[in-house]
């Protein structure tokens, strides 16, 4: 009786996330519609099999991809809620271009996947709880009234104007950018002052 033939061993233990790194960079630099599986496997120094053999679809690495970035992303936040300064931590976080740049390109691709649209829903939804709940403690150890100062539209403001400078300057738009920049960062600098009677 002959035995069932066995998958072949991949060729070491990290090209999983070799091919998920490379995925990453390869839809930054050159966006997502770049990052197919030759040029992935190009870029992680691995055979284009390989790509299937740990993902059985696109679909799959891209999810993958996602769920990584987003893990870190969301320790950075959670990190957020006990920083000093956790409004200019959420306006710095949400300035970084390698990160802005990368969640274009998943939005992009979430309108013609229907699986990318479902994770990156989830993902950015776990991300503005934990920026609203940062948000909400440094305005109440300000002794801000919540009502007045909605954390979530707070939170909202911050990450959406970072992230559109950040989108701006990625095509060449910077007018009026810098003058933003320092209008939002007094704004954050005022909210972060301790409360007047304290």
């Amino acid at each position: 009786m002959a035995t069932p033939r066995k998958k072949a061993a991949p060729a070491d233990k990290g090209t999983r996330q070799r091919l998920i790194e490379a995925t990453a960079k390869v839809m930054r630099d050159e966006g997502y519609a770049a990052a197919t599986s030759r040029r992935i496997a190009t870029e992680a120094g691995v055979k284009q099999a390989l790509v299937y053999y740990y993902f059985p679809s696109m679909d799959d690495l891209f999810v993958e991809v996602l769920r990584a970035g987003a893990e870190v992303s969301l320790e950075r936040m959670r990190e957020a809620l006990t920083d000093d300064d956790p409004l200019m931590t959420l306006w710095k976080l949400n300035s970084d271009p390698r990160m802005t740049t990368l969640n274009t390109e998943f939005m992009a691709l979430a309108n013609h996947r229907k699986a990318i649209r479902a994770e990156l829903k989830s993902f950015a939804e776990r991300v503005r709880d934990i920026e609203a709940a940062a948000v909400a403690v440094a305005l109440r150890a300000r002794g801000l009234d919540l009502d007045d100062h909605p954390p979530v539209a707070i939170s909202m403001l911050i990450a959406q104007i970072a992230r559109s400078l950040c989108n701006e300057e990625a095509v060449g738009v910077t007018l009026g950018h810098r003058e933003l920049r320092e209008f939002v960062e007094r704004r954050l600098k005022l909210l972060a002052m301790p409360p007047a009677d304290a």
